[in-house]
């Protein structure tokens, strides 16, 4: 009898013991499998210590353009979405975020990095409107006997401004009053800025004037300090500017939570059962919004489509501008249970759902990727509630808290479509895939940064084969393990079937590549072995003597 492994892949809970093939795992914890050995990972190194006390949910590294593991780490004990604004020529990095239980907010690097608990300030997104109407009084011009003057019916409003040159939406217009050029118009009543962290430095007035068609347009008059809160100034109507937007750029909802960035130049983000988006490089503004049939978990970009994850149905977006934006619902109903698992891959999104991992792709084909290899059961002991998902190297990690068992699967993907499972001893509360670093950082337990995979000591591995069937009793009694090197630990289990099932089992400490002994005392069917220790393993041989290890 002679059984020699060289080529190992992940575990298959899904299928019996007895039944799988010969190199899948019962349990792989710690295994890197993608090269047909049993390979390690470099235990998480650590990078630097957070400021803010509490568990860290969210990490974000502000600095796009900085190669640094150390700087500037965004970390909040909240869950929250982060993204770079679409801004033309931005040197600043204008970065927007939605906290939970806060209103969206933006920041940039001359406030962003003050301190260590970054980020050090922000601004509220959005200008709001103000909720006071001017009142307009006219000093009209002496008349001209050679003059005819126009004299027209008005409206004024105003907006506020920030320094960033961010305009919100203008407010209820005034009581209608007659003017002609020449005219000086005395506005009192104007509102100071709201109270809050708004940024704003200025006002504008509009006027308005009738158009080609007969209504009224508000156009640009003057620009005035924020503080004021009465203006007067002779009107020219033949030197009004632009109107003000015919949509106007309102604030997006106190509530907004998911906020990310379309590569068609706008954001997007929900509340309830909507979808919100900005205006086009305009990220203060959010006229647009489209409602969907279910409450909303989260969403992803996928290449120029929007991925909506809810309660019930899932949807898909495949516009690239604001306006047109249709959320369609997808075929499938598998619900997202946890909002920190949407995570995006090269051709897909991903998410958990009660049923298992489900992917999507760019076509909008919905598939439940685990099937093959976790049952519902199965997948339910890791608590898909708790999952926190994130892309690294072609790997899936889910991090998971149970209540009782703290950890991580990694699922790999593999060249032919398919994946494999195995998990880590690691579990992360916040994770970063920093694709300019092609790095992932991790907060761990301890709650400090760390870099997966960073530390030149090894994650202790285990691996535990398949359980073979033997056609008849018989004794195991030699092994080998080759291994990159030494030590790593072999244990071995035979069970002996009668009218009270036995388990015979032996350890031993590996030192080397030479075939050892074990013990022959016994005769069994059912057998298995597990292997543990932080160096690669290439080959185990199960043999019934030692002169059968090396027998081809």
């Amino acid at each position: 009898m002679r059984n020699a492994i060289k080529a190992f892949v992940g575990m298959q809970p899904r299928v019996e013991p007895h039944l799988l093939p010969l190199g899948a795992a019962q349990d792989a914890v710690n295994t890197r499998l993608t090269s047909g050995s049993i390979g390690t990972f470099g235990a998480p190194e650590e990078v630097t210590t957070l400021a803010k006390a509490g568990t860290i949910k969210t990490i974000y590294r502000f600095g796009k353009d900085i190669d640094s593991d150390t700087q500037h780490w965004f970390h909040w004990t909240n869950d929250t979405d982060v993204t770079r604004g679409p801004i033309p020529d931005d040197t600043q990095e204008r970065t927007y975020f939605t906290e939970a239980g806060q209103p969206p907010k933006v920041t940039d690097a001359t406030m962003a990095t003050a301190d260590a608990a970054m980020p050090t300030a922000s601004y509220l997104l959005g200008i709001p409107a103000a909720t006071s109407r001017a009142a307009v009084t006219v000093d009209q011009t002496a008349p001209d006997p050679d003059d005819t003057l126009e004299r027209q019916q008005c409206l004024l409003a105003y907006t506020f401004v920030s320094a960033w040159g961010e305009e919100g939406p203008p407010n209820e217009v005034t009581d209608p009053f007659d003017a002609a050029t020449g005219d000086t118009l005395d506005v009192a009543n104007l509102e100071g800025p709201p109270t809050g962290a708004y940024n704003i430095t200025h006002k504008r007035l509009y006027v308005s004037v009738v158009d080609s068609q007969g209504g009224a347009v508000l156009r640009f008059w003057k620009e005035i300090p924020a503080g004021a809160t009465t203006y007067s100034e002779v009107v020219d109507f033949t030197e009004l500017g632009e109107a003000t937007p015919e949509n106007p750029l309102i604030p997006p909802p106190e509530t907004m939570f998911g906020i990310m960035s379309h590569p068609g130049g706008f954001l997007i983000g929900f509340d309830g059962q909507q979808v919100f988006r900005s205006e086009t490089y305009k990220p203060y503004g959010w006229p647009y919004f489209s409602p969907v049939a279910d409450d909303i978990v989260g969403g992803a970009i996928l290449g120029s489509a929007t991925v909506i994850c809810t309660k019930g149905g899932t949807y898909l977006a495949t516009q690239a501008d604001p306006i047109t934006f249709t959320p369609i619902r997808l075929e499938g109903w598998q619900p997202c249970v946890s909002k920190r698992s949407i995570a995006t891959l090269e051709n897909g999104v991903v998410y958990a759902s009660p049923d298992g991992l489900v992917g999507i792709d760019p076509s909008g084909s919905l598939r439940l990727l685990t099937e093959s290899i976790l049952t519902r059961d199965q997948w339910q002991f890791y608590k898909p509630e708790s999952m926190l998902a994130v892309v690294h190297d072609n790997r899936i990690f889910l991090f998971y808290d149970n209540g009782t068992d703290k950890g991580g699967i990694i699922l790999e993907i593999l060249s032919e479509g398919g994946i494999q499972m195995n998990l880590t001893s690691v579990h992360a509360t916040a994770a970063y895939a920093d694709g300019r670093r092609d790095t992932l950082f991790l907060v761990v337990e301890d709650g400090k940064l760390h870099k997966w995979d960073g530390n030149v000591d090894d994650l202790s591995l285990t691996y535990t084969s398949r359980k073979f069937i033997a056609e008849r009793p018989q004794n195991v009694g030699a092994a080998m393990v080759v291994a990159d090197a030494y030590p790593v630990t072999f244990k071995f289990d035979a069970t002996i079937r009668g009218a009270t099932d036995r388990v015979v089992s032996f350890t031993k400490t590996v030192t080397s590549a030479r075939p050892f002994r074990m013990p022959g005392n016994y005769r069994c069917r059912e057998y298995q072995f597990t292997i543990t220790g932080a160096h690669s393993i290439t080959e185990v041989t199960l043999a019934s003597t030692l002169g059968n290890i090396t027998a081809e």
